[in-house]
């Protein structure tokens, strides 16, 4: 015969260690972070499990750069830094979930569809180093915008004909 009082002690152990092992998940969720560095070591971009910037520094250095060019440069290293992030929180959850775990994979899937791709191959993981920025294949040097587009004239409105009751032609019943 089964015992409720034993089948109830392991059934609340398990619950027990659920909640243990949510709130391990957890906890290492929210210290985690991946920073990032620019190539000439002025950005530094730091963003949490999510991808979201958490911490920018920039040098002094770049007050004498282009606007355009900081920004990019800015945006490159986010990137760099969001590509990182799935297989940082592998490495941190491995531990918890188990590397081959279902769980560990949906984690898996998930950070890495909302996570932008991998910067080109110039790029040095870790050293925030991206190669030359001459054009690389696929570019474009003279791409232009398209031409604006022309308004839209509105529709001239049609001539009407004086108001007629015993003309039942090309109108209708309805005003």
């Amino acid at each position: 015969m089964i015992d409720p009082e034993h089948l109830l002690s392991q059934y609340e152990g398990k619950l027990a260690q659920a909640q243990a092992k949510s709130d391990a998940i957890r906890e290492n969720l929210a210290h985690l972070q991946v920073t990032e560095r620019s190539p000439d070591g002025q950005i530094t971009v730091t963003v949490n499990d999510a991808g979201n910037l958490v911490a920018l520094q920039l040098g002094q250095a770049l007050q004498r750069k282009d606007g355009a060019a900081v920004a990019q440069d800015v945006m490159r290293t986010l990137q760099a830094a969001q590509s990182r992030i799935a297989s940082v929180v592998q490495e941190s959850m491995a531990p918890l979930l188990g590397a081959d775990s279902e769980t560990m994979h949906l984690m898996m899937d998930k950070l890495r569809s909302a996570q932008p791709p991998p910067p080109p191959e110039q790029y040095v993981p870790g050293n925030g180093g991206w190669g030359p920025t001459e054009p690389r294949l696929g570019s474009i040097e003279d791409d232009t915008p398209p031409p604006p587009l022309r308004p839209q004239q509105a529709p001239r409105p049609s001539q009407h004909r004086p108001i007629d009751d015993d003309d039942f032609g090309n109108g209708s019943i309805l005003r």
